[in-house]
């Protein structure tokens, strides 16, 4: 049996090139990394719809026009809510998920995420973002370990920011996700396809995920999470539990995220 390719999608606001430190394990799988609509080398969305149905739209066409029989979708934070709406759309398209930090497996953003965000985007109404507010943001937002807040993250969302429709549509985005259609916590239970949910235990955004709606989800935590696209600072991989057992930490050490998504998807090829 030929294994699905995989389709990873990256989160808000970066690109699809935090995922280059994966592709050399995943072997001769072929693999798909699409920049979003609005994100680095993409167009921005037709019109000014920038709601996650938008985005939901734009994927799926997407994911039509490859015409491919079977994929594994691997998604990041707001990545992760269209993995999830993808499978939801295309049940007998997609075979497996791996979902990181994935936004909208709660009713509303939460309170925490909106504090760490606001005082970033309001500014950038009228003018773009410098590098000090930026590192300020990696530090306290999306790095545990803010060495990973380095002089190429910085610059490269200084620069992504600076033009002004770029900058406008990053910023409908981000307050997008907290409209009600960013959220599909209502519609885990009709997610079919064995899901692999990892999280951050110390996620300065997210608490440890709630999603328990599926009977074919399975989790694992990560004790210390750092989105870095080189390495997290510490993490683990799913002890693989039967399917429909509840989410659950682990504490494994020195475990790269390439193994955890690697392992899963062949783990989770063979739950189905």
């Amino acid at each position: 049996m030929t294994d699905p390719s995989v389709l990873l999608f990256h989160g808000y606001p970066t690109w699809a090139e935090v995922w280059l430190p994966l592709f050399r394990s995943l072997g001769a799988r072929a693999w798909i990394a699409p920049d979003l609509p609005c994100h680095d080398k993409s167009s921005v969305l037709p019109g000014k719809d920038r709601s996650l149905t938008a985005y939901r739209r734009a994927v799926t066409a997407f994911v039509d026009a490859l015409r491919l029989p079977k994929l594994a979708v691997v998604g990041s934070s707001m990545g992760g809510s269209l993995g999830i709406m993808l499978a939801l759309d295309r049940p007998d398209l997609v075979e497996r998920l791996v979902l990181l930090d994935a936004a909208g497996l709660t009713a509303k953003i939460p309170g925490r995420a909106v504090r760490l965000y606001l005082p970033f985007l309001l500014p950038c109404f009228v003018r773009a973002p410098g590098p000090g507010s930026v590192r300020e943001l990696l530090r306290k937002g999306v790095f545990f370990d803010p060495r990973y807040a380095d002089d190429a993250w910085v610059r490269t969302i200084v620069e992504e920011w600076a033009p002004r429709a770029r900058r406008s549509a990053f910023v409908a985005t981000g307050f997008a996700l907290r409209r009600r259609d960013a959220s599909i916590a209502a519609d885990l239970g009709r997610v079919r396809v064995p899901t692999l949910v990892v999280w951050g235990r110390q996620d300065p955004q997210y608490a440890a995920s709630p999603a328990r709606g599926s009977p074919r989800w399975r989790g694992a935590g990560i004790s210390r999470w750092s989105r870095s696209p080189r390495r997290p600072a510490n993490s683990c991989r799913s002890s693989s539990p039967p399917l429909g057992e509840s989410l659950h930490h682990t504490s494994q050490r020195n475990r790269s995220i390439v193994a955890i998504i690697t392992s899963c998807l062949k783990t989770l090829g063979s739950a189905k």
